[in-house]
């Protein structure tokens, strides 16, 4: 069975943009709002694109530290040389 990829874009009475996604309770399907902006749900986005002051603001400080690990972060930023190596006991 093919997974669908891109969730139908639905616009409420007040012009939002949002997806529906379903969930089950007792048998019974259930649906929430998520809202999107540009096609991407809204705490993606905010994630991505807020400046620090903005989650300074909102008490996001956990996405701050999350944000600068991320960005510190590089592949291949690690590289040891063999005389580090040489005086390891193990």
């Amino acid at each position: 069975m093919k997974k669908r990829r891109n969730k139908k874009i639905y616009r409420d009475k007040h012009g939002r943009e949002y997806q529906k996604h379903r969930f089950f309770v007792r048998g019974k399907m259930k649906f929430y709002r998520v809202y999107v902006i540009d096609g991407i749900p809204a705490d993606e986005f905010y994630k991505n694109n807020a400046t620090e002051i903005e989650m300074v603001i909102n008490g996001d400080f956990h996405l701050i530290y999350e944000k600068e690990d991320r960005d510190n972060y590089q592949e291949g930023s690690i590289s040891f040389d063999k005389k580090d190596v040489e005086g390891l006991p193990f």
